[in-house]
């Protein structure tokens, strides 16, 4: 059985540490784009900060070339300088015209046409078209940045020249530095993070599967036997766990006493059945070995080996019913009839018995109770209810039925010494009995039981209290739905 547990540790340790090394991965990436973020917005800082004085320089060279007279290959090989320059520096220009159109290269700053032909921004990543520029904010004299790829780049409008507004395009790679030292302060602390959370992860699935160990033997100790066996929960937190915990041992307390209440059944009902058998075996064999002389005698034994085997008849029909009860195995068959009606003709069949005991036994007079119940179940709560009030009682016992709010309520009360407070809420478990009463047969502790499971199939409940206010004689109170 430690494979399993193995298993479930290991598989509690793995996911534990790879969450932690998926939140390494994560900050890793996380860390990377972060310093490729700093490093663009320093490249842009950079080139904000160069833009206006190479903006300036650009100005004042197409400024000196315009006003000052220059032959006109002097000046086409200035302005091809100028371009190449430019280039060289990472920038070029293009100018916005009057009627919103665009010329790419040096014309207008120079003040006649270009000689350079090019259809983008010289030097930018991705073919970056001037089109891709926004020309209003540029119009506007406002400043243009931003990256493209691993190149960022900036555009200066300069004073406008006829109408037209020449722009100086600046830009410059964008410098991927590598971590150096911090890099590899980060693996080592990443690596050491990992490490960390191993060992803490094994800690927590050791911890967390502890219990469930303590489970997993006090239950092989109950499947070999051994009802005592329990888990500690001392220094458990109140967590699901330690709620775990005390739910098996609650669950090992109903079985442990379940056991007992098997035992002590076995016990009863295998006293219960002896005691008639040997009195149904000690008659016959003394009628058959003729040691019974005499009719009236032989008539007695009869009587009696009768008496006994009902007897038995009733305690192994009491066994069924209680069996049925517990695997629901039994059927209710509801229909309308006169509760009183079923009552009495119930109770008629103890007169002989409360008779012998020397008990009034006797049923209120009262109306009609109609009542949509199953009158044979119906019948057997009456007949155990009786059967038990007749052990006890000392003069007489009495039954009711009425009509309530609730449904059909049964109440059968005796004038016994009465049942001990703290063991009213028992009388309904099964093989509880009271202490007998001399001269009257000993319960086997079902017939009450089986009531209390009737009434609650039925719809309704049973319940039990004395019936003087010195706590003497027994009252047990049926209700039932319908």
């Amino acid at each position: 059985m430690s494979r399993p547990r193995r298993r479930l540790r290991t598989r509690l340790l793995v996911a534990m540490v790879a969450i932690a090394f998926g939140v390494l991965v994560v900050s890793a990436f996380g860390a990377a784009a972060l310093a490729k973020q700093t490093a663009a917005d320093s490249a842009v800082a950079d080139l904000e900060d160069r833009a206006p004085a190479l903006a300036t320089l650009v100005e004042q060279l197409g400024r000196q070339i315009r006003t000052q007279p220059v032959a006109a290959d002097a000046a086409s090989r200035l302005q091809r300088t100028i371009v190449e320059l430019l280039a060289a520096a990472g920038t070029s220009t293009f100018t916005i015209n009057p009627d919103g159109s665009v010329t790419e290269g040096t014309g207008a700053l120079v003040g006649r046409p270009t000689d350079v032909s090019t259809r983008t921004i010289l030097d930018l990543p991705d073919d970056l078209r001037v089109d891709d520029l926004d020309l209003v904010t540029l119009l506007a004299g406002g400043q243009q940045s931003g990256v493209d790829g691993d190149r960022a780049y900036v555009a200066v409008p300069l004073s406008p020249i006829a109408g037209a507004t020449p722009v100086v395009v600046v830009s410059g790679q964008v410098e991927q530095r590598p971590l150096g030292r911090a890099g590899t302060f980060l693996i080592v602390t990443g690596g050491l993070a990992l490490l960390a959370a191993a060992i803490v992860s094994a800690f927590l699935a050791r911890r967390m599967t502890r219990p469930l160990s303590a489970m997993e033997v006090a239950a092989d100790r109950i499947a070999g036997g051994d009802l005592s066996a329990r888990v500690d929960t001392a220094g458990m937190r109140d967590d699901e766990l330690a709620q775990l915990t005390r739910s098996f041992n609650a669950m090992a307390d109903e079985l442990e006493t379940a056991r007992g209440h098997e035992r002590a059944f076995l016990l009863s009902v295998s006293h219960d059945l002896r005691t008639p058998l040997t009195s149904i075996r000690g008659y016959a064999e003394a009628i058959g070995d003729g040691a019974i002389e005499g009719a009236d005698e032989r008539v007695r034994a009869a009587r009696i080996i009768e008496a006994e085997a009902r007897r038995l008849e009733r305690l192994v029909a009491d066994l069924l019913d209680l069996a049925r009860l517990d695997t629901h195995q039994f059927s209710l068959t509801p229909r309308p009839v006169d509760a009183r009606e079923v009552v009495e003709t119930s109770v008629a069949g103890f007169q002989p018995a409360a008779r012998d005991y020397g008990v009034v036994l006797r049923v209120l007079p009262g109306a009609a109770v109609p009542a949509d119940v199953d009158p044979e179940r119906l019948g057997q709560v009456v007949a155990n209810l009786v059967e038990n009030a007749l052990r006890y009682a000392r003069t007489a016992v009495t039954v009711s039925v009425d009509r309530t709010a609730a449904g059909v309520a049964l109440q059968v009360v005796d004038d016994g010494p009465g049942i001990p407070v703290e063991e009213r809420d028992r009388v309904f478990d099964r093989l509880y009995t009271a202490r007998p009463v001399a001269g009257r047969s000993v319960g086997t502790g079902i017939g009450l039981a089986i009531v209390g499971e009737l009434a609650q199939a039925m719809g309704g409940h049973a319940c039990c209290d004395a019936a003087a206010p010195d706590g003497t004689g027994a009252s047990f109170v049926v209700t039932l739905a319908g």
